[in-house]
């Protein structure tokens, strides 16, 4: 039988006019095993129906298809179960957290193996044809007339986004989203993209961190998403807009250049040849990768066929990192003019025994390589790099990147910048380890008018103020003095009348004491619709990080007391992102010299904000590690005695 498929196989090729097997259909074939037959029936059907070109897109699929793979298992069901039920509550806003958090607590399967299926061996030559027959009804739409053949093969044709389960899902999205481009006005794909994702928009769009199981979500579920990562919402932006012949893809940033994520989202591909960064059912094209700008090292685009001049191709002999093993990943950078990127050289000094060289990115996890550059004697080059980031330059040898030289910023003007320990050094306080919040910026400037108050009565209706923020908080603890010495039985904090609770921490002193008040929590407050969780108790918690939010302006909470006592002063800090220096806590700073991270010393931080070192070396690009507790950390240099944090 296996003799005899192979020889058919051959004659259909030969029938064909195929001069040689393309490695990937070869590939495809060895690795399919007992579904080689529903593999060649997808290429005999075509030939019998004498249509060459969707004989061709079957060709493409079949040579792509080697490597691509789905999971299934009782532990993937059972996440499935859970999340389509969740999906389907009928609610304005989701308690994400606890709805993984509750997903943990009672999955049965959730530390169960998933089961890796390959494409080749599991897909039915029905269902590839469905794809191939349903990808060519949309063909030839205003919006995708510009595309070559082999762009529609890879822009509109591919029966997969990712590594979710693999679902007949062209009609479900058509039938949803198509009627919405029946408009003669609509003639470019820019325009057929705002479109559809006008209509996604109007979905929920709550953006997790993290998700309770890592998978690519099928389509079926997608399409009734309420919550999910920025990637779930990319695909769905895939599935609706190329089940309408859109030409849309999928890019990704691997790693931010000042943080310690990276970031995935859309991108359509114009009839006038140009691509337009857009993010599903959140931005429209051109809105969202800007913001963005000197933030990124690199994009790369995701792919269905194999990219030529991607590294995985190239290689040869010589190991590389893992990242770049992938050969269905385009590099990009190049067409966002705006990220303004550089070619740059770097001297290695010496003549390493490698083709190949990497720029590096920090994270607390280690250094990550984002982009590869061609090694020529003693010099390596880099194409299309972003600018305004620190990088790291490594080798890559025995499974393992090695770093070389100094770390630089490479600056706006392309101008190479090392940071070179000198044997002066200087002393420091330290109050970060990591950039202040940019999301929490709005925040400080509506703090003004809230206050600390106390009563004897429970309603407040005898209240005194004991302070009022009257100046733009920052994100630190604050102390102030009470002004009013009134014995009261009940305190509390206030918001002003711009703000929805938004403080962290409250400690109230009484004369005399060191030690803050506690009592019985009380407020008055409509429960926050974003953070159900966080009523009153959180301002009493002790822990910086959780807060105190509300659906109201003017909400409260405080606390009941034993006996009537004297305030003395209050101890408070605002919503934060927890990123300052924490009394108590073990810290480690480092600095880097000669690619290797060297020690300052460890210390135990004695107060808040505040961790003096000595014997800095000028020049230097510092760490600064908190062993106790987070792991939001950035670089940091000390410029004419400010820390200036590469965020």
């Amino acid at each position: 039988m296996k003799h005899t498929i192979y020889i058919l196989f051959v004659l259909l090729l030969v029938s064909c006019q195929m001069r040689i097997v393309e490695p990937g259909i070869e590939e495809a074939f060895s690795k399919a095993g007992k579904n080689r037959a529903e593999l060649l029936h997808v290429l005999q059907h075509y030939e019998e129906s004498s249509n060459s070109l969707k004989l061709r897109a079957a060709q493409f699929l079949l040579e792509n298809m080697a490597d691509k793979g789905y999971l299934t298992g009782r532990s993937i069901e059972e996440y499935y179960n859970f999340i389509d039920s969740v999906y389907q509550i009928k609610q304005e806003e989701y308690d994400i957290p606890c709805i993984y958090a509750t997903f943990r607590q009672q999955a049965k399967y959730l530390k169960e193996n998933p089961v890796l299926n390959w494409d080749v061996q599991t897909l039915s030559a029905d269902y590839l044809i469905q794809n191939i027959d349903e990808a060519f009804a949309v063909r030839n739409r205003p919006w995708n007339q510009h595309l070559t053949f082999e762009e529609f093969c890879e822009w509109i044709l591919p029966y997969r986004v990712g590594t979710e389960i693999p679902e007949a899902w062209r009609t479900l999205y058509r039938e949803r989203f198509e009627p919405l481009l029946m408009n003669d006005s609509i003639r470019t794909a820019q325009q057929a993209c705002k479109v559809i994702n006008d209509e996604l928009i109007k979905l929920p769009i709550h953006i997790a961190t993290q998700s309770a199981m890592g998978i690519c979500i099928r389509p079926s579920t997608l399409i009734n998403i309420k919550f999910g990562l920025c990637g779930d919402y990319a695909n769905l932006a895939v599935y609706a807009m190329r089940a309408c012949g859109i030409p849309v893809g999928v890019e990704t940033i691997p790693h931010w250049g000042d943080g310690n994520q990276g970031h995935v989202f859309n991108v359509v591909y114009d009839n006038d040849g140009t691509f337009h960064d857009f993010s599903g059912a959140e931005q429209n094209p051109d809105e969202h990768l800007i913001r963005f700008r000197h933030r990124i090292p690199k994009v790369y685009q995701r792919t269905f066929g194999k990219c030529a001049g991607s590294l995985a191709m190239l290689h040869g002999d010589e190991d590389i990192p893992e990242f770049f093993r992938d050969a269905f990943r385009k590099d990009v950078t190049s067409h966002y003019p705006f990220i303004e990127s550089k070619d740059i050289t770097i001297d290695l000094k010496q003549s390493p025994n490698r083709q190949f060289a990497y720029l590096c990115v920090f994270d607390p996890r280690g250094w990550m390589p984002v982009a590869w550059g061609n090694v020529k004697g003693t010099q390596a080059e880099f194409k299309a790099v972003g600018p305004n980031i620190v990088y790291h330059t490594a080798l890559y040898a025995d499974g393992k990147l090695q770093l070389t030289g100094n770390p630089f910023l490479l600056d706006t003007l392309g101008n190479i910048n090392y940071f070179t320990p000198q044997t002066e050094c200087i002393s420091y306080v330290l109050e970060r380890k990591n950039p202040e919040a940019p999301n929490l910026a709005y925040l400080p400037p509506l703090m003004p008018g809230s206050r600390f108050q106390g009563a004897n009565k429970a309603d407040f209706s005898d209240a005194v103020t004991f302070h009022t923020i009257k100046e733009i908080p920052e994100f630190k603890y604050l102390t102030v003095e009470s002004e009013n010495r009134t014995p009261v039985k009940y305190v509390r904090y206030q918001s002003s009348d711009k703000t929805w609770g938004n403080m962290a921490e409250v400690e109230f002193y009484a004369e005399g004491s060191d030690v803050p008040l506690k009592g019985k929590v009380i407020g008055a407050y409509m429960p926050s619709m974003y953070y159900p969780r966080n009523g009153a108790e959180k301002l009493f918690d002790g822990d910086p990080l959780s807060f105190f939010h509300s659906n109201d302006t003017l909400s409260w909470g405080g606390l009941e007391l034993e006996q009537p006592l004297v305030i003395d002063r209050i101890r408070y800090i605002i919503r934060n992102d927890d990123n300052g220096i924490r009394k108590g806590h073990e810290y480690e700073l480092f600095y880097m010299k000669d690619g290797a991270w060297l020690s300052l010393g460890k210390q135990t931080a004695k107060e808040d904000d505040r961790l003096l070192y000595d014997k800095l070396p000028q020049g230097a690009l510092f760490w600064l590690r908190d062993y106790t507790k987070g792991v939001e950390e950035r670089i940091f240099e000390i410029d004419k005695d400010k820390q200036v944090i590469w965020h």
